[in-house]
């Protein structure tokens, strides 16, 4: 269960297909509950997990990409999922969201997605916009 947003929308994913198809939801899941001491045999949390930086739109166009290896966009969120795409090392996301803007690139979002391109994080991981 995942808390997400400042509308703290509950969303709901399985941990074994979060784990397999995104390494920083492995570390995520996977890590040893505050307090223990590190025995082999120890439960990972069950979450909430609270993501309160990422709007609910946003994080459901990942878990969707993490779910059927696709996702739909629109130019509200594109840019956000691209951020998101870069914080979890899913480049194949971010790869969609990069043909998403390239397609659909309007006067309106082009300041926007200049201060998205020139973040160091976005240029070392994915290609120019």
């Amino acid at each position: 269960t995942f808390v997400v947003g400042r509308e703290q929308q509950k969303v709901f994913a399985h941990r074994c297909v979060l784990a397999c198809r995104c390494q920083a939801f492995q570390g995520m899941l996977s890590q040893e509950p505050v307090g223990s001491e590190g025995s082999t045999g120890s439960i990972p949390p069950q979450g909430p997990f609270i993501l309160g930086n990422v709007q609910p739109e946003v994080f459901l166009a990942v878990i969707e990409f993490l779910y059927t290896n696709s996702v739909t966009l629109n130019s509200r969120i594109v840019l956000e999922v691209l951020t998101s795409s870069v914080e979890y090392g899913l480049q194949d996301l971010c790869q969609l969201c990069v043909k998403f803007i390239k397609d659909t690139l309007s006067v309106e979002q082009v300041c926007e997605a200049l201060q998205v391109s020139v973040t160091p994080v976005v240029q070392d991981f994915q290609p120019t916009l």
